[in-house]
């Protein structure tokens, strides 16, 4: 990251919890609400595009604030 520093270019990483996406064959689900929709990691990408210039958010972990609780 530091290399390209000097061309003012910016690198952020995006590390998503569970997103409710036709990803791994899955069909996005009701049963699957509890799940980050994909508007919310759009709306991080958003932020960090409108972060000031002097500004550097490097790393940014999104995850569904309310997990399913596991039967027993």
């Amino acid at each position: 990251m530091q290399e390209v520093r000097h061309d003012r270019i910016k690198v952020s990483y995006i590390m998503p919890g569970s997103v409710n996406t036709e990803f791994g064959g899955d069909e996005p689900s009701e049963e699957k609400s509890w799940q980050l929709q994909p508007v919310d990691i759009a709306r991080v990408v958003l932020d960090l595009l409108q972060q000031e210039e002097r500004s550097l958010l490097s790393r940014v972990e999104i995850r569904p604030s309310r997990p399913p609780v596991k039967s027993k």
